[in-house]
């Protein structure tokens, strides 16, 4: 009887444990699929962000090439790498730094002039 018991005693506290291993798993997959959820929300919440980040880097991109490129057309005979280009705009960034105020007041009247047309 005792031994009948003991065994009994072991199913349950067996049975207990393996309760406590699907609460957890449960647990680890509800956590799963709640960081997944908001994974989503937060890609959905940014996306129309990076959408607009990618199309004003591409217009910048599309300037530069007909601003800067076609300038340098006749001495430079293929397109700029992106490291060349990197390396060019180092060198605007010192000119600007240099002229900083006849840059700005440049580019405030061709503002002007543009919005009075």
């Amino acid at each position: 009887m005792e031994q009948n018991t003991f065994e009994e005693y072991q199913k349950l506290l067996d049975s207990i444990e393996k309760q406590k291993q699907k609460s957890k798993v449960l647990k680890d997959h509800l956590k799963a699929a709640q960081y997944k959820h908001n994974k989503q929300i937060d890609y959905q919440k940014n996306n129309p962000l990076r959408r607009e980040r990618t199309h004003r880097l591409v217009q910048k991109g599309a300037l530069f090439e007909k601003y800067i490129e076609e300038h340098l057309k006749e001495d430079i005979h293929e397109n700029l790498t992106p490291e060349d280009a990197e390396f060019l705009l180092d060198v605007f960034s010192d000119i600007l730094k240099k002229n900083k105020s006849y840059v700005l007041n440049a580019w405030s009247n061709k503002k002007k002039a543009k919005s009075e047309k």
